[in-house]
């Protein structure tokens, strides 16, 4: 059952349930059976408009690079042409990438665990992990959380629609979906925890099912 109340009682590490972590995690592992040796993955980070121009925005990437250290990380100044379309560059260059990691529009400081994604960055989410490649939320104070294990809540409507994300109360790194995650990007770097070495069979069409299906729920 998907734990969808922060109890006190009781640890909460993920929003989603036992089978659809581990197997993200199968998916994870599959990524880098068959990755060519020597690959650098390539990821995007996708941030809101004006998030570059502020003083922390260094600290923020030396904060992705320390927990993504051996990847190509790309962001709208490096990877786009802001005179072309977008949406045509967007769909060029997923084909290209490894991975995603995306922060949030704002944060209200009285719930710091809850990041808003706004229309773009949602559909680059979409599009990532309808691929079935690791997606990751980087918040300053938790780091990179597996965007499997956050609550996902619509907001808005369409074409204005983005998406609310919560990481998980008792979220810590040591979580096999982020091992898992960092070991398919960072391969050299990184081992998946004991938990995400374990055999996990899989299903047919798990990719849809375990992957997009919180971020794209229906109306």
């Amino acid at each position: 059952m998907m734990m969808t109340m922060d109890a006190p009682d009781q640890p909460l590490t993920s929003y989603a349930t036992p089978a659809r972590r581990r197997g993200y995690i199968n998916a994870m592992r599959q990524i880098a059976a068959v990755r060519a040796p020597g690959h650098r993955a390539r990821v995007y980070f996708s941030v809101p408009p004006g998030l570059a121009d502020r003083p922390n925005w260094q600290r923020r990437l030396d904060s992705i690079r320390h927990g993504l250290p051996s990847v190509e990380l790309l962001d709208y100044r490096s990877a786009f042409n802001p005179d072309a379309d977008y949406h045509e560059q967007w769909a060029t260059l997923s084909d290209t990438l490894d991975g995603l990691v995306l922060t949030g529009l704002h944060r209200d400081k009285r719930r710091p665990r809850e990041q808003t994604l706004g229309p773009i960055a949602r559909q680059e989410l979409i599009t990532m992990v309808s691929a079935g490649r690791p997606v990751l939320l980087h918040s300053m104070e938790h780091g990179l959380v597996p965007v499997l294990d956050c609550r996902p809540k619509r907001v808005g409507q369409e074409p204005h629609q983005r998406l609310r994300l919560t990481i998980p109360r008792d979220w810590s790194p040591g979580e096999p979906t982020l091992q898992a995650a960092l070991a398919t990007l960072c391969p050299a770097d990184f081992a998946p925890a004991k938990e995400a070495q374990q055999d996990v069979p899989m299903q047919s069409g798990l990719k849809s099912a375990h992957l997009t299906h919180p971020f794209t729920p229906p109306p």
